[in-house]
C-alpha cells in the first residue's frame, strides 16, 4: 500500500486507544460468516485487513485455523488481545496483501473493507493474490462500499464507492457471486457524501472456468447414465448441428449464470451459441462437438434433461449452479 495510505491508517490506530474506537469496528461478525460456519466444517481462514479483530476471533471461536493479516502492527495487536481474552489463538501476519507471497490456499477468505480503501494501481496485485488464496471449493466474503444511489459522487473522505456490476466484473471469470446484500446508511456526514451502502458479497470459485473438461465429462456421464448414444448422434450430424430446432432462449439459459455459468450474465438468445463456441475454443475443445453435446443434453426428443423445466433430480452435472446451490 502506498505511503500516504499507510500513513492515514497509522494515524487512526495511533489515535484509537482500543479497538472500539476504530471507525470500522463492528460488534457482530461480517454478514455470511455465521452461515458459512453452519454450512461447512471449520478449515483454514484468511482475514485480510483484520482491523479490530472481530471476524478473526469469531472464526477462531468457531474452530477455524485463522491467519490474521494487516500491515498495521496495532491492528494485529488488537486482534491478538481479543483472541487471548476469548481463549483462542490466531496467526498474525504483518504485511501488505498486494506484496504478500501467498503460502497456501484457504477454505475461507474475508475482506471486510480493504479493497475499497486501496489505490487502484494495486488492484491487479490484490486480485492476483485473491485468486491464489481461495481454494477451489472455498468461499470469499467481501464488504465494499456501494453508491447509495446511481451516480452518487465520492465523498471527501472514506472508502471508494463502486457499483455492484463493476465489483462482480472485477472478479470474473474466476469467481461468481452466490449471494449479494446491501445495508444503506442514508443520513450521514457530508464528508462521506451524505450516505453510502455497505455491500456484502459472497463469492465462490467458478468451476466452469477452473475445470472446463470436468464439466464436459459430467454432461457425458449423465447422458451415458440415461442410455443416450451421444457419440453416434454427433457422428451422424457430421459438420452440422443436431439441435437446429432448439429454442435459442433455452441455450441462453443453459450457458448463463443460472445454470452452467459459462457467461456471468444471461445473454441474448442470438448470442448464446457464439458464447458457447468461443468458450469451447478458449478451453481447447472442439466447438462443434461441445455445441452438439449440449444440444443433445437439452433437446426434449433426445436426452430430455436440461429443458426449460430441467430434470435436476436425475442430472449429474454438479458444476451446474442449480445443483450446487440446492
Amino acid at each position: 500500500m502506498g505511503t500516504h495510505e499507510k500513513d492515514n491508517f497509522l494515524q487512526i490506530y495511533d489515535w484509537a486507544s482500543d479497538w472500539q474506537q476504530l471507525p470500522w469496528a463492528h460488534d457482530e461478525p461480517t454478514l455470511y460468516l455465521a452461515e458459512i460456519c453452519n454450512l461447512r466444517e471449520p478449515g483454514t481462514a484468511l482475514d485480510i485487513g483484520c482491523g479490530s479483530g472481530m471476524d478473526s476471533v469469531y472464526l477462531a471461536k468457531r474452530g477455524w485455523d485463522v491467519t490474521s493479516l494487516d500491515f498495521v502492527p496495532q491492528a494485529l495487536a488488537f486482534t491478538q488481545q481479543r483472541a487471548e481474552k476469548a481463549g483462542v489463538s490466531v496467526t498474525p501476519v504483518e504485511t501488505d496483501i498486494t506484496e504478500w507471497d501467498v503460502p497456501q490456499q484457504f477454505d475461507l477468505v474475508l475482506d471486510h473493507g480493504l479493497l475499497h480503501n486501496m489505490d487502484p494501481v494495486r488492484f491487479a496485485a490484490y486480485r492476483e493474490r485473491i485468486v491464489k488464496a481461495v481454494a477451489p471449493d472455498g468461499d470469499f466474503v467481501m464488504l465494499h462500499w456501494h453508491p447509495l444511489y446511481p451516480g452518487q459522487p465520492q465523498g471527501e473522505v472514506g472508502p471508494t464507492r463502486t457499483p455492484r456490476e463493476d465489483v462482480e466484473a472485477f472478479f470474473t471469470p474466476e469467481f461468481q457471486v452466490r449471494y449479494f446484500a446491501r445495508e444503506d446508511y442514508a443520513d450521514m456526514n457530508d464528508s462521506v457524501g451524505g450516505g453510502f451502502t455497505n455491500a456484502y458479497y459472497w463469492f465462490r470459485p467458478n468451476p466452469i472456468h477452473l475445470r472446463p473438461i470436468e464439466l464436459i465429462d459430467q454432461v457425458k456421464a449423465t447422458l451415458t447414465r440415461h442410455d443416450v448414444d451421444f457419440e453416434a448422434i454427433i457422428a451422424d450430424a457430421g459438420d452440422g448441428l443436431v439441435g437446429a430446432d432448439l429454442p435459442p432462449k433455452l441455450m441462453a439459459r443453459i450457458v448463463g449464470p443460472g445454470r452452467l455459468s459459462i457467461t456471468p450474465e444471461t445473454p441474448q438468445p442470438d448470442e448464446a451459441a457464439t458464447i458457447l463456441r468461443e468458450w469451447a475454443e478458449q478451453t481447447g475443445q472442439d466447438p462443434n462437438y461441445v455445441e452438439n453435446l449440449l444440444y443433445i443434453f437439452a433437446d426434449a426428443k433426445l436426452a430430455n434433461l436440461c429443458t426449460p423445466n430441467p430434470r435436476c433430480d436425475v442430472c449429474e452435472v454438479q458444476f451446474c449452479r442449480r445443483l450446487r446451490h440446492r
